[in-house]
């Protein structure tokens, strides 16, 4: 199995190293393409680890076909669940690792990752767009639907927000009052705004407007549900996903992706438990050929067969169709039923 998971890893990041080669130039850019894929390793490592788990129950399956060890065993009376009790096994610890190196160091290699190859390798309006995806969140909606916030970065070394918009609609989403502040400060339960204009909207048309130098605002929100974080699901750890949900959901932001992601990150390092029980299976069949030939293309049409059941799986979830937890364990379930079914048909 880990020689399964190094050779695919190291195929991998070959292959990706000679196609982006060309953007690999400047001063120091040896020391940083080091960084760069040492951080896509784990990476990488978590994305075909399930892959190179049932490649090397596989090909170890393979070989005890290869030596006549699985005769010998039949002839004793040994059925299929003794070779495959460890594969599960073995697959399971190996599956529980990847949960907690994934969480501890992979996401954070991605981060990484992906901010080498934005800022240091790629063009200008890349670096920009992935610094402004690391910006603070610039619009929600409070938990009532009656603030509209607009929060346009941070205060440098602090907990407030700079270039600040509040809008106050009614109950036909009529916008009654606007606020707009240069900076925003929390102070206990309330909100210090300075440089404040403040726009009350009469039904009839009419604005009034109040110009101040600092203000002092409650609203329905307290200061951390303003605690937005940025970026992409997979580059959170899972605590923070959990946290970010709950927040989200409280200031009726969709969370559909971070729940996903949520789900599937237990989910899919799991799965080369069921796909190592297929393997397994396909290696033990009778007029089987072949010994690691034939386990490579078995291992690839297994995990090809995965990817596209979870790849529906997901779409379903992002669409609403089926909640996140059934779009994650679903694949898993699907080929663990069916290893069981392959396997139980060879006794």
């Amino acid at each position: 199995m880990l020689g399964a998971l190094a050779g695919v890893v190291a195929l991998y990041l070959a292959v990706d190293f000679v196609d982006n080669s060309g953007a690999f130039t400047g001063p120091g850019w040896a020391r940083a393409v080091a960084e760069l894929y040492a951080n896509k390793a784990a990476v990488v490592t978590h994305m075909v680890a399930p892959a190179a788990i049932l490649l090397g129950a596989s090909a170890a399956v393979s070989g005890l076909r290869a030596t006549r060890e699985w005769t010998a065993m039949r002839a004793l009376g040994l059925g299929p669940w003794r070779v495959a009790a460890p594969v599960v096994a073995v697959t399971l610890v190996a599956g529980i690792a990847l949960v907690l190196l994934h969480d501890g160091v992979g996401v954070h290699a991605a981060l990484r990752s992906e901010e080498i190859r934005q800022v240091r390798f790629g063009r200008g309006h890349d670096a920009g767009r992935f610094l402004a995806s690391r910006e603070p969140m610039r619009w929600f909606r409070g938990a009532d639907g009656r603030r509209i916030y607009s929060l346009r970065g941070h205060v440098a070394g602090g907990p407030g927000f700079v270039d600040v918009t509040v809008l106050e609609v009614d109950g036909h989403f009529r916008l009654v009052r606007r606020i707009d502040a240069r900076r925003m400060l929390p102070d206990g339960g309330e909100w210090i705004l300075e440089d404040v204009e403040d726009r009350t909207f009469a039904p009839d048309g009419t604005m009034v407007l109040e110009h101040q130098a600092q203000r002092r605002y409650r609203f329905d929100e307290p200061p951390e549900a303003f605690q937005v974080v940025p970026g992409k699901p997979g580059e959170l750890r899972f605590a923070t996903l959990v946290d970010q949900i709950d927040l989200r959901r409280r200031l009726g932001l969709p969370t559909v992706e971070l729940e996903l992601e949520r789900d599937n990150r237990l989910a899919y390092p799991l799965a080369g438990v069921p796909g190592a029980l297929i393997a397994l299976a396909l290696a033990l069949r009778r007029n089987r050929k072949g010994h690691l030939s034939a386990a490579l293309v078995e291992a690839v049409a297994v995990s090809l067969a995965f990817w596209g059941a979870q790849g529906v799986a997901w779409a379903l979830a992002l669409s609403g169709r089926v909640p996140t937890i059934v779009a994650a364990w679903a694949p898993n379930a699907i080929f663990l039923a069916t290893g069981i079914a392959a396997v139980r048909r060879l006794g």
